[in-house]
């Protein structure tokens, strides 16, 4: 028993965003995985327009346009319901073109585990109901979404009973049957499982007390539960998927959790705390919350909510933590799958959060205005070495005494710097359009710590290309893609060291980790690409 090794399904845009989530779950469990498609036009665009494609070998087949826009109740008030069935059976067939096997899954397909449990010695392998007699007399012993075969001719064979079928593409699976009878399996209850399970059970308490976790799975009687297949927006079915999301929930299994979420909304949803709010939640909103905006501005399925929480999540699920120091931990991350960590060290405050069995990453970091240096850099080329007529530079302030712990110490780097500002108070020397051309005009800028151990000023030096000079009290490991010594940047921990250390950098090597560092910031921070990045690294990495 194996995996299949292709996977097919068919889709309408009425359906675009469980076909979504199937893409998604399909390619946390099987990455790379061949995927063929029958789609219509609309659904191709939007599949087209994710910010994320799905880790998948996706091949799409154009020919369910006919179909756009019609539901069930009106195909068969066209009495086009078989036919337009019939393309499961013809999405088989053309990947059986290209492919030893493959199985059908329905859009509303949702994975959880790996599916490997295919018997290569069979032909076909169909997926009971398992609900009430009564019920499948009606509508077929076998479910129509989840079919795997090898054999090229048994699509044809299911169009070909489906003509005479009693309940369109289903009952006739079971006339299938009978023609693989000595040379097919069954798919166990804990694959495939539907609401109907419950809904139609001949017990509906035993059939809920089936579901279990055991050894950090979710389980359907002793077997870890493979996929469900259930509209998440359907109001018949809340509360047995809410039975599957608190499992999923207490196993803290975001990424599932997050397709969920995303599968629900129809797009990635940022929540916001709303402003303003008291004492330490007060924030002028800036910084990530600036970017957050910028992600919906430069994404087509990125949406805003604004929430009561003091907590930044994307979905439901998952915190963003974008708080300096750990002075705003509370009941929100204890009570969250995943925190992302932005502000602070993974190994400092992250290790305090995995002391409490809290699930914790290292995040991205982000300017203090991404709005003014993405309008900055889309109005300015990066200056080349020649250009730059500052050597090096610091330009900070000291509002606070932690600040004034790191900043205002017994090193003298304005004795060894080209350019040094360090203000004291809330008023501050440059305006932010006016500090972004001091950074561009400089190769090198010196990173102090701030409040906490991450300050806006690394990545702001990046993204001009400026080579950040790192200081000991500076935390440049803790990022999702962490920047790299002598790639993007240089350590010196002692302004006594500092003229030999750039001494001995060449303006090739300059060149080069300004480039480093102009790239990384593209990729990591700025709005058209980070949120992509961002995504790929929480399901991927």
């Amino acid at each position: 028993m194996t995996e299949p090794s292709s996977f097919c399904t068919m889709c309408t845009h009425t359906c675009y965003f469980e076909f979504i989530g199937l893409a998604y779950s399909l390619s946390i469990h099987h990455p790379g995985a061949k995927f063929y498609c029958m789609l219509d036009t609309k659904t191709k665009e939007e599949l087209d327009n994710l910010t994320l494609k799905p880790n998948l070998d996706i091949k799409i087949v154009l020919g369910l346009d006919k179909y756009t826009g019609l539901n069930r109740q009106k195909m068969e008030q066209m009495n086009i319901i078989k036919e337009f069935w019939n393309n499961k059976a013809d999405i088989m067939s053309y990947a059986l073109q290209y492919e030893k096997d493959t199985i059908f899954l329905d859009s509303d397909v949702f994975i959880v585990n790996p599916i490997n449990c295919i018997d290569y010695s069979k032909e076909l392998g169909l997926s009971p109901h398992y609900i009430r007699k009564s019920n499948t007399d009606e509508v077929g012993y076998y479910n129509g979404g989840c079919v795997w075969t090898k054999n090229k001719d048994m699509p044809l064979c299911w169009k070909k009973h489906t003509v005479k079928s009693r309940y369109v593409d289903q009952a006739s699976l079971e006339d299938v049957a009978i023609d693989y009878k000595d040379s097919m399996f069954e798919f166990g209850e804990e694959l495939n499982y539907m609401p109907w399970r419950i809904l139609l059970a001949n017990n509906q308490e035993e059939a809920i007390k089936k579901i279990n976790i055991n050894n950090n799975v979710i389980n359907i009687g002793n077997k870890p539960l493979v996929f469900l297949h259930t509209h998440f927006d359907d109001q018949r079915f809340v509360q047995i998927n809410n039975i599957f999301i608190n499992a999923l929930r207490k196993l803290k299994r975001y990424k599932e959790l997050l397709i969920i979420d995303r599968i629900i909304n129809k797009n990635w949803i940022i929540k916001i705390p709303k402003q303003p709010q008291q004492g330490i939640w007060r924030h002028a909103n800036d910084s990530f919350r600036e970017l957050a905006m910028l992600y919906k501005k430069n994404n087509n399925d990125v949406n805003i909510e604004l929430i009561d929480s003091g907590h930044c999540m994307l979905g439901n699920h998952i915190l963003l933590y974008d708080r300096p120091t750990q002075e705003w931990f509370n009941q929100d991350l204890a009570n969250s799958s995943l925190i992302l960590l932005g502000n602070g060290d993974i190994n400092k405050e992250g290790q305090i959060l995995k002391q409490n069995n809290l699930n914790v990453k290292p995040w991205i970091f982000w300017p203090r205005r991404p709005f003014i240096i993405e309008k900055f850099l889309e109005a300015n080329k990066i200056k080349h070495y020649n250009e730059r007529t500052i050597e090096s530079l610091f330009i900070g302030n000291i509002e606070n005494n932690v600040q004034n712990q790191y900043r205002n110490s017994d090193y003298n780097w304005e004795n060894v710097l080209h350019v040094y500002h360090c203000t004291q108070g809330t008023q501050h020397k440059f305006s932010q359009e006016e500090y972004l051309q001091q950074l561009a005009n400089a190769k090198y800028g010196l990173c102090l710590r701030g409040y906490g151990s991450k300050c806006h000023r690394e990545v702001e030096l990046m993204g001009l290309g400026t080579v950040p000079i790192i200081t000991e009290s500076v935390c440049i490991d803790s990022y999702m893609d962490p920047p790299q010594e002598n790639i993007h940047y240089i350590r010196c921990n002692n302004p006594e060291n500092l003229k030999t250390i750039l001494s001995n950098i060449s303006q090739e090597k300059w060149e080069s980790m300004s480039n480093n560092c102009y790239n990384w910031y593209q990729k990591n921070v700025h709005s058209k690409n980070s949120f992509k990045n961002f995504l790929n690294n929480i399901f991927y990495k």
